[in-house]
Order: C-alpha cells, then sequence, then structure tokens
C-alpha cells in the first residue's frame, strides 16, 4: 500500500495505462495538480516544459517569475560568466524552513567544524536541521535537457498541491536548484540548433540539427571543461559555485549531465575506481540514492545502468569535489537528444521531453531520499567530518608546509586556491623548524628551518580528505583495477580509466613543498582572506636601469605588463652579479634611458599590482657575468601573437592557450581561423601558435595542406617564433612541411614513417639462412606472433612526469634544471640530433620519470630520455615544440614560463 499521496498518484497514472506520446498535455508527473498562482513555464517565455530548449534569457525570466509568485522560492544571484549572463540557484523550502535560512546555514557550518561543537550540541544541530539536497543542471551546455528538468522540478516542488511527497521534502529539507551552470555555452548550442533546425525536428541522428560545429556548446566561453575545474578554481562560473558551496554544506549533491543518444539512463553506484581519501559511508549512500532511483525508474518504465561507467576518483568532477568536504556526491546521465527528436539505432525515438522527464524523476527521487534520511545524512556529515580531523591528528603525516621557495608568489597562488575551497591554511609569522620532513624527490627524514611567510596545512582539520588528494604525491587506483586494465590492455580492449590519474597540486604549480611527520611549533596565524601576492621595489629611484629577476611568474605578468604600456625592456642571456645580488640569465632589464619620465612611478605600480621585485640600479658595473651593454643583453620585441583556431584545434587546447595568455598574464591574441594560415599576412605577427588538434575535425595537414605549411615556413624562416603542442608538433614532423627534424615513435621505438619498411638484410623468400636447417625449430609463441607489426605505444592517461632542462638555452631560462609535466597523449619524439637543433627538455630516465599517476610499463620504458621540448632553427625565426600542451587545464602553473619563454624570448633572438 503507497503511504504517501506522490505514490498514490504516480500509481494512479500508471494503471491508466503508458503515457501518449501523441497528446496535446504531456503529463511529467501523472496525476499532480498545481497551484494556478505559480506560473508555468509556458506563461513567462511561450513554450511549455520540454516543447522547446530554453535558452539563458528564457530561463532568466522564468526563474525571477517563479521566485516573485511562491514564499517557497529565493532566487540567488551567485556568479557571471565571461561573456556577461548570470548564474542563479534556487532555494526552495517549507515558509517556515525560509524563514530561518540564515539560522540553517549558520548551523551547517557549525556542523561542518566538529572542533566547534561539543557532542550535545552536534546532537542537537542533527535533530532540529533540514538536510540540504543540491542539484546542479547543465554543465555541459550542449547537455540540454537538465536545465529543463532543473526549472520542471523547482516548479513542482513550489506548485505541487496535496502531495505528501513534496511537503516531507520541502518540511524536511531544503532543496537548492542551479539550472545552468554554462550558460554561454548552452546558449551557443541552442542558437546554432534554432539555425539548422526546419518546421518539424529531424530525427535524423545525421541531421546537421543534432551535429554542432567547433568548438560545440559543451564548454564555456574560454572553452573550458568546468566539470574538471572544480579544484583548480580558474573559471568564474567555477570559483562561484565553491563559494556558494561552502555557505550550505549539502549533504548531497547531484550533478546531471547527458550521454550518447543511444544509452538510456545512469545513476550511481559509480564505476571503479573509487578514490581512497573518500568513506565507505558515502559508498554505502550511494548506495541508497541508488536503489531509490532504481525504485521510480522501474514504476515509470525507464531504462537505467549503474556502475560501468562514470567513476569517483578525479577530485575536479562536479560530483567528486563536493564528496571530500563530507557529501553524498552523484553524476546523473540522460541520453541526449541533442534537439528535440531523434531516431535511435533501436529503431526508438527518443524525444526531448522525455530526457526533460526522466532527469525530473531522478531529481525528485533524489530529494525525497534526502528528506526520509534526514537525520541519518547529517550525522553522516559530521562523521566524516570529524573523523578527518581524527585521522589527521593520529595519522603518521601530520601536515604539509608550502616554503616560498624560488617562487613566493606561486607559492601564496596556491596556498590562496587552497583557502578559496575550504581547506585551512596557516602562515608563520617567524622562522621556525620542523624536525621531520621530506620532500617529493628526496624522502630521507630530516629536520629543516622555514622562514617566515611559510605556509603550513595541517591534517588536523575537517577538510583533512580534500587537502589529502590535492597534495599527495599520488593518489592510487587499487592494485586490483590496474591489474584489470593490464589484462584488458594486453587483448587490446579499451582500458576503463575515465580520466588523468595524476594531479598533485605542489607537482603541477612546481613549488618548494614538503611532507611532515611532527607538528611545527611556533608562531602562526589562519588565514581568513585569500593571500595576495607580495612584491616591491627594493631601492630608491634608479638612475640607470631596473632589473626583474627572472623566474617567477608574477615577473612574467610584469614583463607583458610593461610591453603593453609601451615600456621598452631588454633580457640578459646570461646571468649576472652586480651590488652582491646574483641575477639569473632571463633577467629584465629596464632602461631609464628612452622610457617614460613617470618610470619610477610604473615600477613601484607594478611591483604592487603583480607581486614583482623589482630593483632599481644607478651603476652597470657587474661583478661577475655579462654587462648591460653585452651582446648577450637583447632587446624584447613585442609579441603579436596569431593563435589558430577553430578546426582543426583542439578547443580545449586552443582555450586553455588563450585563457593563460588573456586573463593569466594579460597578452593579446588575435584568433585565426587555422584554414587562413594558408594565405594571410603572417607578417602582422611574429609569434603564431598552433595548439593540440582533436582529431574529430581533420587535421593540420588537411587544413592548411602544402601551400599552408610553406607559407608558415616562410614566415619563419623570415624571422617568425612558431610554438605547437602535441599534435601540432607531428605535423611539423611530416616531410612535406619540414619544420621539425624529427619523428613520432611507433612501440618499441620504431618512428612512425619507417622508410626501410619493407626491406630486409634477411635472406631472400624461400631462400634457408646458413646453418638453419641444423637448428630445432623453436616453440610457436602465440603472444608473440598476435602482436600488431605496426602499432603506436599506449596513451598515458593524465600522469605527472619529470622533464630535465637544458637551462642554457633561452626557452629554460627561470628553471633550476627541471619541470613537471601532464602526459596525456601516446606522442613519444625521438630526440632532435645535434645538428638539426637542441633537445630543450627531456624526459628523465624511466627509472626517474613517473612522480604521480598511472602510466604502461612499456610507455615509461620507451618515454625515459626521449624529447618534451624541442628547439630548431630555421632562418632568422624558431620552431619550439612541446610534445604535450604545457598549458593542460590552465592549472600548470610551474610550466607557465616554459611556454612564456618562447614567446617572449622568441622574437627577441
Amino acid at each position: 500500500m503507497f503511504r504517501r499521496m506522490g505514490y498514490w498518484v504516480l500509481a494512479l497514472g500508471l494503471l491508466l495505462g503508458p503515457i501518449n506520446a501523441g497528446a496535446q498535455t504531456f503529463e511529467y508527473f501523472p496525476g499532480a495538480t498545481y497551484d494556478s498562482t505559480v506560473p508555468t513555464l509556458k506563461q513567462v517565455v511561450g513554450h511549455d516544459w520540454g516543447e522547446r530548449i530554453t535558452m539563458h534569457g528564457e530561463v532568466e525570466r522564468y526563474l525571477h517569475e517563479l521566485a516573485q509568485a511562491s514564499p517557497k522560492v529565493q532566487l540567488v544571484r551567485y556568479a557571471e560568466s565571461w561573456e556577461g549572463r548570470a548564474l542563479y540557484y534556487l532555494i526552495v523550502a517549507s515558509e517556515a524552513n525560509m524563514a530561518r535560512l540564515d539560522e540553517i546555514k549558520a548551523g551547517m557550518q557549525r556542523l561542518a567544524d566538529p572542533r566547534s561543537v561539543s557532542k550535545t550540541e552536534a546532537e542537537g544541530l542533527v535533530q532540529t536541521l533540514p538536510a540540504v539536497t543540491w542539484l546542479e543542471y547543465g554543465v555541459h551546455g550542449n547537455e540540454i535537457s537538465s536545465t529543463d528538468a532543473g526549472l520542471l522540478t523547482a516548479y513542482h516542488l513550489a506548485a505541487a498541491q496535496n502531495d505528501e511527497l513534496v511537503k516531507q521534502i520541502l518540511d524536511e529539507s531544503v532543496v537548492i536548484i542551479d539550472p545552468m551552470q554554462n550558460p554561454d555555452g548552452r546558449d551557443r548550442f541552442i542558437n546554432y540548433f534554432r539555425q539548422t533546425r526546419g518546421p518539424q525536428p529531424d530525427q535524423d541522428p545525421q541531421a546537421a540539427e543534432h551535429n554542432e560545429p567547433w568548438p560545440s556548446g559543451r564548454m564555456n566561453h574560454y572553452l573550458f571543461d568546468m566539470n574538471r575545474d572544480w579544484f583548480a578554481l580558474t573559471q568564474p562560473e567555477t570559483r562561484g559555485r565553491v563559494q556558494a558551496f561552502l555557505e550550505w554544506f549539502p549533504v548531497v549533491f547531484v550533478d546531471l549531465h547527458e550521454m550518447g543518444s543511444n544509452a538510456t539512463y545512469y545513476f550511481a553506484p559509480p564505476a571503479e575506481p573509487r578514490n581512497p581519501n573518500l568513506s565507505d559511508a558515502q559508498a554505502e549512500w550511494q548506495e541508497v540514492y541508488g536503489r531509490n532511483n532504481a525504485t521510480w525508474f522501474d514504476r515509470f518504465r525507464f531504462d537505467y545502468f549503474t556502475r560501468e561507467v562514470f567513476d569517483s576518483f578525479y577530485p575536479g568532477y562536479g560530483e567528486g569535489w563536493p564528496m571530500f568536504h563530507g557529501a553524498i556526491g552523484m553524476t546523473y546521465e540522460q541520453a541526449s537528444v541533442r534537439g528535440l527528436a531523434v531516431k535511435r539505432d533501436d529503431e526508438t525515438v527518443l524525444l526531448y521531453r522525455d530526457s526533460v522527464q526522466h532527469h525530473f524523476i531522478s531529481s525528485l527521487s533524489t530529494a525525497e531520499t534526502t528528506a526520509r534520511h534526514r537525520e541519518e545524512l547529517l550525522q553522516s556529515f559530521y562523521d566524516f567530518r570529524r573523523s578527518a580531523t581524527e585521522e589527521g591528528k593520529q595519522g603518521t603525516v601530520k601536515e604539509f608546509i608550502l616554503a616560498p621557495g624560488r617562487d613566493a608568489n606561486r607559492a601564496t597562488k596556491l596556498a590562496a586556491l587552497l583557502w578559496r575551497q575550504g581547506v585551512e591554511v596557516k602562515r608563520a609569522q617567524q622562522p621556525f623548524t620542523n624536525a621531520r620532513v621530506y620532500d617529493y624527490f628526496d624522502e630521507t627524514r630530516q629536520a629543516k628551518k622555514f622562514p617566515a611567510g611559510t605556509y603550513v596545512i595541517s591534517l588536523a582539520q575537517p577538510a583533512k580528505r580534500l587537502a589529502r588528494t590535492l597534495l599527495d604525491k599520488h593518489t592510487p587506483m587499487g592494485d586490483a583495477f590496474v591489474e584489470e586494465q593490464v589484462r584488458r590492455r594486453r587483448k587490446r580492449l579499451p582500458d576503463q580509466i575515465y580520466d588523468v590519474t595524476g594531479w598533485s597540486l605542489p607537482l603541477l604549480y612546481g613549488v618548494e613543498f614538503y611532507v611532515a611527520e611532527r607538528v611545527s611549533q611556533g608562531q602562526f596565524t589562519t588565514l581568513e582572506e585569500a593571500p595576495a601576492p607580495q612584491g616591491g621595489v627594493h631601492g630608491e629611484r634608479a638612475g640607470l636601469a631596473y632589473l626583474i629577476p627572472w623566474g617567477a611568474n608574477s615577473a612574467a605578468r610584469a614583463l607583458a605588463d610593461l610591453l603593453q604600456q609601451g615600456v621598452r625592456v631588454f633580457s640578459a642571456d646570461k646571468a649576472l652579479k652586480l651590488n652582491g645580488r646574483e641575477f639569473p640569465a632571463g633577467t629584465l632589464i629596464i632602461k631609464v634611458k628612452n622610457n617614460p619620465e613617470d618610470l619610477h612611478e610604473r615600477m613601484v605600480e607594478l611591483s604592487s599590482k603583480h607581486g614583482a621585485d623589482v630593483y632599481p640600479i644607478d651603476n652597470s658595473w657587474v661583478d661577475e657575468g655579462v654587462n648591460l651593454g653585452s651582446n648577450y643583453v637583447n632587446y624584447l620585441k613585442p609579441p603579436r601573437i596569431a593563435l589558430a583556431w577553430n578546426q582543426p584545434t583542439h578547443p580545449y587546447s586552443a582555450g586553455w592557450t588563450r585563457y593563460v595568455l588573456e586573463q593569466m598574464y594579460g597578452l593579446p591574441v588575435t584568433l585565426v581561423r587555422t584554414g587562413q594560415l594558408r594565405r594571410i599576412d603572417l607578417s602582422k605577427y611574429n609569434v603564431l601558435i598552433l595548439p593540440n588538434a582533436s582529431g574529430f575535425g581533420g587535421s593540420y595537414g588537411e587544413a592548411l595542406g602544402e601551400a599552408g605549411a610553406k607559407h608558415i615556413k616562410d614566415w619563419v624562416q623570415q624571422g617568425g617564433t612558431l610554438l605547437a603542442f602535441s599534435a601540432a608538433t607531428r605535423w611539423l614532423t611530416g616531410e612535406k612541411v619540414g619544420l621539425l627534424s624529427t619523428q613520432r615513435e611507433l612501440r618499441g621505438g620504431r618512428p612512425e614513417r619507417d622508410k626501410k619498411e619493407g626491406k630486409s638484410e634477411g635472406a631472400k623468400p624461400g631462400e634457408k639462412k646458413k646453418d638453419e636447417a641444423a637448428a630445432p625449430p623453436e616453440p610457436y609463441n602465440l603472444e608473440e606472433a598476435i602482436q600488431p607489426e605496426k602499432e603506436l605505444p599506449d596513451a598515458t592517461p593524465g600522469a605527472i612526469m619529470r622533464i630535465q632542462l637544458d637551462t642554457e638555452h633561452w626557452l629554460a631560462f627561470g628553471y633550476d634544471g627541471g619541470a613537471n609535466v601532464v602526459v596525456d597523449s601516446r606522442n613519444i619524439f625521438t630526440p632532435l640530433k645535434l645538428d638539426k637543433g637542441r633537445n630543450v627538455g627531456l624526459y628523465r630516465p624511466e627509472g626517474e620519470l613517473l612522480l604521480s599517476g598511472f602510466t604502461w610499463e612499456e610507455s615509461r620504458r620507451q618515454l625515459g630520455n626521449k624529447a618534451y621540448l624541442m628547439y630548431q632553427p630555421h632562418g632568422r625565426g624558431h620552431v619550439v615544440a612541446f610534445a604535450e600542451d604545457p598549458n593542460y587545464r590552465a592549472f600548470c602553473d610551474g610550466l607557465n614560463l616554459l611556454f612564456l619563454n618562447g614567446i617572449f624570448f622568441g622574437p627577441g633572438h
């Protein structure tokens, strides 16, 4: 017997038979009745749920109308996209709970920090607080149904009448609905769809309306996949969401997506591997939610699957990051229509309204589970945060120590990043010593003294599990899972690794970082706001010049700013020592002569804005090294940058590169459609960047042809600097391109284009080798016999590896001999011959190569000592070729200088 009205009306709807797809009115929740004073979507924007794909402006209008009409709804604007579109979330609750929202938020803040409440106080909060369910829709703009489902969910909760299920949800919980995480991408998709559809929806999956052009609506303005950005916090949309999350601390967080049209519906439990920093209780709760979803889907006769794909391993997912704060995080995936109707391989037609309904029902099911288990979920959340603190106290590792190192502001940026996502960070006010520390390159335990300004991250805190997964050198996937992947690889079956396997922030940032097995003693203050970069002008007004040491990212930001202001800047190719201070190769020299009269004031403002260290000098006599008038001092021409855009570039790579240049360093970029590079006037630019290619929109060879290759080669020879990443680097190696004298290797080390292929030094067909008749026949080796003759190496799934750098070359200025890089491909390039160019960056030998994440054993052995960063001169110009993308997800701050050196120093050489 159904005990709640919501179940009763659902059962009645099913007893009346299947929903009639041809009916005028489609009932998303059969039998429900609604308050007529609460507006429907159609009353506000002119179309019904699932009838059209709702654009951002229409969503915005409806949200305002809904919040104005219902006392159960409050609208909060939490961020703004790059293109100026507002992002909102709705709070939906009973009127009684709406009246105490501030009290609820404050209660969750107290529950989130078990150090601040007694056990009795925690029990009282668990008994009296409603639980918070957070439903997040549409992070990928072309995954369209979730946004309309979010609007429908909000309407149903606000307007449903005589529904005991809705009453229970609103009484026992607060539901937060973020209906559109990516408005820029969504409107990009909808505009294209409306341009290509006819009078009636075309069900043919090959129709243009179902197949977007480059870059697609998946990404935001800067073409970031924001479902990978949760801990990197590069995008304003993500930063706003994280800040809102930390105000509420929901006990459950669901991220609703879409997948291929021929799939069904996915919900938790997730696939393996599972991040080891998550709790067993969270896995058990995922099953509880999954079982309730299954009950609802069975009643509606919706197909679904679980466990097969979509893991909880990478902490940058929308479902993943909240879990490290104690939420029950889950991903839901609906088969996508990518329009209003699509015919599937099984001959059925999936309608847009079907996909909206599926997400709507799973949303209600999730909210119901939270309401039914309110106290248990609040207790589980509290236990997660409490046990994390206790584990930090009792574990061998007590804290992490982030020292200023070679780039103090890069360390400060990492400390600020941790603070912004709820990790407690302390800063040393005085020097201190820790008796037992080690770093990620030398695990010898030792005592070490640290200066004031060092950051300390204690693990005896509620966010301990998030801190561990972000700061540990390596997060293992589990032996059984890895063994299964190796088995599958031997049979050439696809692996089940869903995303990158290495993301250690200290390695990505390239900072001086230590693991401490003792609690540091000294004077520390807990950060209450994000720390700002620190710099200064170290001296009075210069009579001759200002020097900025090269090696800090803040120096690069300062250089970009100076060049934008029209200030003339020089750079030293060799180190120098002046007035007792050492300045490394790459040091910037800003001479008073031929520069603006207010140069000193500009340098003061510059150092404050960017945190750059500036040293005024009144004489040029050096103690050691090159003089300021040396031939090793080069004038830096302002970079005029062209970036290949549109097909065949990979949208991610193009977007990451553009973001790093424009937003992180303030460098203007001209976006040029790749095909135009065949014929445009390249003399307007002195830097051309070719991002990685996607493989889905053709190749550089197809886009540029021989004429384009020649046009670019002529430009390089006349003095241009060409930077290429990954697949673009491979294009440079082509025989008809001839810009890079190497090749990508096949498995085992053979070149991809083997000129000797087919030739043999052995016997001719039918002819026996000498003494062959006398040799006994060897047993047939099946494993060896079935191996492909020509095969690329296995792709490394996003691991962090170590390279060694030739620091005498200007491309490696600012580094002390090595760097950490993300490897996320099957690229292995043979090093350049000495007469062709320089191997500025080489992978470390195989035993010293892998720092974090996973790679295949054969790939690791073959990658050792191979080329990562190659330089080849052509005429008066330069080719700078990276085996991988140095701007990967824009979270590789430790590689920024390696990328920018080519842009700043290339035109100056």
